[in-house]
């Protein structure tokens, strides 16, 4: 086996260090013979050149590009956000206003059960020969003595 198929068998299996793949390209692209390598090599020559402007043609459309898109979705985002924001705050004063209301509600209920159980306790047992019943409600009955 030769040094450059040595190599070869080195550069496939992974194992090459940079300058020895640069000698094997170098060994290959000077051989006489055609071979694979030679094709495959010479592929990768053309192709890693880069054209020239090129980068900065990639630099403005990214630009142009991310100019556009970025302040439209910018404010989009934004939009979303105070939305979102106003929701939430509307939804907290929501649900604290109801939470008032209904504890007005029972402590309002609790004072009225309180005056009922009062005015039971402090009026006096009803004679039934001296009283006249003028008006009687679910709540309230007028009673003269």
């Amino acid at each position: 086996m030769t040094h450059q198929e040595n190599m070869l068998d080195k550069y496939y299996r992974g194992e090459t260090s940079l300058e020895e793949e640069k000698e094997l390209k170098a060994a290959v692209s000077e051989s006489k013979t055609k071979s694979a390598e030679q094709d495959i090599f010479s592929f990768y020559a053309k192709e890693s050149a880069v054209p020239e402007g090129l980068e900065e043609d990639l630099f403005a459309g990214i630009e142009k590009q991310t100019g556009k898109g970025k302040s439209i979705r910018m404010r989009l985002y934004s939009v979303v956000s105070a939305a979102a924001v106003v929701l939430i705050v509307l939804t907290v004063f929501l649900d604290v206003r109801s939470k008032k209301q209904a504890q007005l509600e029972d402590q309002f209920f609790v004072m009225e059960q309180a005056l009922f159980q009062m005015s039971e306790s402090l009026q006096p047992e009803p004679e039934p020969d001296d009283m006249l019943v003028l008006w009687v409600d679910d709540d309230v009955e007028i009673i003269i003595n």
